[in-house]
């Protein structure tokens, strides 16, 4: 396990810092969807969560539910922090570590239903809290190992999703009742079509994976290039419905060492390459992406947050576009409410807002 982890922490490391090493042909490009039916919000003060009052220490996504906010927090000594807005109690789980009932790397947050969910991509473990439970006496989070080199996964009934270093496919869909792994879906066409699948793999490594509430459909948008992919779940198998990319890529390949003793990128982003998406948020009808458009070369390590949501439909389609004021690492949307929860951070400061995106300010 031990050289898993290895294995994994240098994956996402290349990936994502991996921009620094290389200097590439400048693209400057955006995409145009930045302009096209664009509105711009103000969030609300009222409803704000100052999270460094309540103690909690560099978060990176959060997740709503009714009065419960969970949000990720991987460089604590817990990773996952559960907090009840309506009777204050804040209850920390999954400290860290690699021994059992613990936790060391972790990206992403879903929810489905009221079990919300998050990839251990250190120790190739999916932890899920359900926040039905998760107040009883002497609860624990449910951990489910998962085989092959899984680096992000979210759970639906009998069905685990996950993407991954995978050359059979770009999906695999593990059946939790018969333990059968089922790859399907090619990779998306992508900047060099001459990359084999296992380069492609690496390409399109870190994502952000959500079900359709009703968990027919998935959407899984690329983190380091902007691209969407949206694909119907049939039986144990996914289908693509479409897929959307903003910008190109701004990328080089290597694929051999150049020597001995150099470390080796096999995929190195330039310092410009435009981050793609931070994070998604779904409801019946639309998909909400959290977009960066950001570079290494701009913004250093702030890539990963944005001040742009996408809205799409379910068939990839592009409905609207919001501009926020405040830089954004994470979203979460709020059916009863028609509301977006948001994760600012600025300055060091660490807050929750509320949106509205039927808003129609300009």
């Amino acid at each position: 396990m031990i050289g898993m982890l290895g294995r994994f922490i240098y994956i996402y490391v290349a990936l994502f810092f991996a921009s620094c090493q290389v200097e590439l042909e400048a693209i400057q490009e955006t995409t145009p969807l930045l302009y096209t039916k664009a509105s711009h919000l103000h969030f609300a003060y009222e409803d704000n969560l100052n999270l460094t009052e309540l103690n909690i220490i560099a978060p990176t996504k959060i997740v709503w539910c009714d009065s419960i906010c969970v949000i990720l927090t991987p460089q604590s000594h817990y990773r996952i922090v559960v907090y009840d807005l309506r009777s204050g109690e804040l209850k920390r789980f999954v400290p860290a570590g690699i021994g059992k009932n613990e936790g060391s790397y972790f990206l992403n947050l879903h929810r489905m239903g009221s079990v919300v969910s998050s990839f251990d991509y250190g120790m190739g473990r999916l932890v899920e809290i359900d926040l039905m439970h998760y107040t009883d006496p002497g609860y624990e989070p449910k951990f489910t190992e998962l085989a092959g080199n899984p680096l992000g996964a979210i759970h639906n009934g009998k069905q685990i999703i996950s993407t991954g270093i995978y050359t059979q496919g770009r999906y695999c869909c593990f059946n939790t009742e018969n333990h059968i792994e089922t790859y399907s879906v090619a990779y998306p066409n992508c900047a060099n079509q001459s990359m084999s699948d296992s380069l492609k793999s690496i390409f399109y490594a870190s994502n952000s994976l959500v079900f359709h509430p009703l968990g027919k459909r998935i959407a899984c948008a690329n983190m380091q290039y902007g691209c969407l992919d949206i694909c119907e779940v049939i039986n144990d198998s996914l289908k693509r419905i479409n897929e959307v990319h903003l910008t190109r890529a701004n990328i080089k390949v290597q694929h051999k060492r150049l020597s001995r003793k150099s470390t080796w990128y096999p995929i190195a982003y330039g310092e410009r390459n435009l981050f793609g998406f931070c994070d998604l948020a779904v409801s019946d009808e639309y998909i909400y992406a959290l977009y960066s458009g950001r570079s290494y070369e701009e913004y250093g390590t702030d890539i990963d947050k944005g001040r742009v949501i996408f809205i799409f439909d379910w068939t990839g389609h592009h409905v609207r576009t919001l501009h926020i004021p405040i830089s954004c690492s994470s979203i979460s949307y709020d059916s009863n409410r028609d509301i977006i929860y948001a994760l600012a951070q600025e300055n060091g400061h660490s807050e929750i807002i509320t949106i509205n995106p039927s808003s129609n300010n300009e």
